[in-house]
């Protein structure tokens, strides 16, 4: 099966439905996309998956704020303080409505047709984009959305409570729709999630109900749905090959790599740094969460540059040996330095580059070709990991520890941990495929230290340190994944995160090289992120904005 689709011709071919996002007007919520021609299913869903995908990687706009939110990215300016904006959601909104519109498109199409599993396939993504909307934003157009047809133009919102129940009953038609007889004409390699298996779109259908109902739990009871769906593993993404990934392919002439990988190629990095606070708990700095146990996915996760006596280009805000990056809100006298060839990378897991092998290189490119001297700079050809068989088994882990369902709350943390480490590997070979030697992570000595050392203190935990325990282990696995990532801190309020901003502001903060780097934060921890800038002002069914640190998404108390 063929992985990797080629992202710029499935981008021009659909360019007559979908103007492209560059543009100064760009695609709003407002626009009739569906009368100007036909485009393939085919077509329509490679666009679509890609660029549902695009908007949630690191490399976007959401990828990355919400990953410096969660304090798994660090970057200069931008969403530092918890900054982003109406016109931070723009792109993003405009990006992922888009898709909606496209999946539309391939559910009117591929229903009138006959080509019912292409109608399901779209319907179960459209669900699945529209619960990571709601996640972000709260209340959003949704029923009257792409209803050009009847006369609406300017879509109300609805009411974020009001959505997630529907978005239940469009996977079970995505289901059925999968189960019901078609004309054979089905997706192959045009799906670059799951290659056109009926078998694994099922699965992530329940998977995501699984999710969704987990989410809801502080707000409703949902013990009975969550019951049913665990009774029967098999109806679920139940093994690593199951997993609900879009695939991004490796360098080519048209660049289909995955979105944070272009962090390697950048003329002035900085924008998607490994935060030093992800660095200290995997590293074993952090006093308060596994202090003194290192975790043996540091040099998977993190790159180096630099070795711990190399020099580096200008001063650091914050460094340790050869882990060289930014601090959050800093004030320091060295946030500002152009370091490139010395900050500490993303590594082969998440965005496919490098492995940490202890060489300590800069990654430079060639002015005449673009392409790495010096050293092989990995593949670039990750996925996004949208929903995968770890995850699975976190949420079975946190809602047996919440009593709403039945097992044992350990043996699905040690599942869970399990799958973690044995989720990088599969990545790595299956879609990274590296030409650089990776050893193989769940066979080394020091991944049953670890794995050991984290059930211990879980053992040994309150009821509250093992839900953060979960959720920490969790927030680690899931990297990339930054929607995600801060659904589950505003819910559960863990991992715990560097200086939680509605409890105050940090005033300094100790380097292990010896400095003492000044911080400071004065805005308030957001529970949702403000709606689109660009809607509010062309929607005049559009609410004013809202103040992010008091709007709640539903599923918050």
């Amino acid at each position: 099966m063929k992985k990797y689709l080629n992202i710029f011709i499935a981008i021009f071919m659909v360019s007559a439905v979908m103007p492209w996002l560059g543009c100064k007007k760009y695609l709003d919520v407002n626009q009739n996309l569906n009368d100007p021609t036909v485009v393939p299913e085919a077509t329509l869903l490679t666009t679509a998956e890609v660029n549902i995908a695009s908007q949630f990687a690191i490399g976007s706009t959401l990828g990355d704020g919400l990953g410096v939110y969660t304090h798994q990215l660090m970057q200069y300016g931008g969403y530092n303080r918890y900054g982003m904006d109406g016109g931070s959601s723009d792109g993003p909104w405009g990006g992922l409505y888009g898709s909606i519109a496209n999946l539309d498109v391939i559910i009117s199409q591929a229903t009138e047709a006959g080509r019912t599993t292409y109608a399901g396939v779209a319907k179960i993504l459209k669900a699945y984009t529209f619960s990571m909307m709601v996640d972000v934003w709260g209340d959003i157009p949704f029923s009257e959305f792409d209803n050009f047809k009847t006369g609406i133009t300017q879509p109300a919102f609805d009411k974020s409570a009001d959505i997630y129940p529907q978005l239940f009953t469009l996977l079970d038609e995505g289901i059925s729709d999968i189960n019901a007889p078609d004309d054979n004409v089905k997706p192959s390699s045009d799906d670059i999630v799951y290659g056109g298996n009926v078998t694994k779109w099922k699965k992530a259908a329940n998977t995501i109900k699984l999710k969704l109902y987990t989410q809801m739990r502080l707000v409703a009871n949902v013990k009975s749905e969550v019951t049913a769906l665990l009774a029967d593993p098999s109806s679920l993404i139940n093994s690593q090959d199951e997993s609900f990934l879009f695939a991004f392919g490796p360098y080519s002439s048209t660049d289909d790599r995955y979105p944070g990988y272009g962090e390697y190629a950048a003329a002035q990095r900085g924008g998607e740094l490994p935060s030093p606070w992800m660095y200290e708990i995997m590293k074993g700095l952090n006093p308060k969460l596994y202090y003194g146990v290192e975790d043996p996915r540091m040099p998977y996760y993190i790159y180096n540059q630099k070795g711990p006596g190399d020099g580096t280009e200008n001063c650091t805000d914050y460094r340790d040996g050869g882990f060289v990056s930014l601090i959050f809100g800093s004030n320091g006298p060295c946030v500002g330095g152009a370091n490139s060839n010395s900050y500490s990378l993303l590594g082969i897991y998440p965005v496919g580059g490098r492995y940490d092998d202890g060489a300590a290189e800069s990654i430079n490119a060639t002015a005449t070709t673009g392409e790495y001297a010096s050293i092989n700079a990995g593949t670039g050809a990750a996925p996004q990991r949208a929903l995968t068989y770890a995850d699975r088994l976190y949420l079975e882990a946190e809602l047996i520890h919440e009593g709403l369902a039945p097992g044992n709350e350990r043996d699905a943390f040690s599942k869970a941990l399990d799958a973690s480490f044995a989720q990088v590997d599969y990545v790595i070979t299956n879609y990274v495929k590296p030409s650089q030697p990776v050893p193989t992570l769940v066979s080394q000595q020091a991944t049953s230290v670890y794995k050991t050392s984290v059930l211990n203190a879980f053992d040994n935990g309150t009821p509250a340190r093992k839900l953060e325990y979960i959720m920490t282990q969790k927030w680690l696995s899931r990297i990339g994944n930054s929607v995600d990532n801060y659904t589950d801190y505003r819910r559960t309020g863990y991992p715990l995160l560097f200086a939680p901003a509605p409890q105050g502001t940090v005033t300094s903060v100790n380097v292990p090289d010896g400095s003492v780097v000044n911080v400071s934060n004065g805005t308030p921890y957001p529970l949702s992120l403000p709606w689109s800038t660009q809607e509010i002002e062309l929607n005049s069914n559009a609410p004013a904005q809202k103040v992010p640190s008091t709007f709640k998404v539903f599923w918050l108390p």
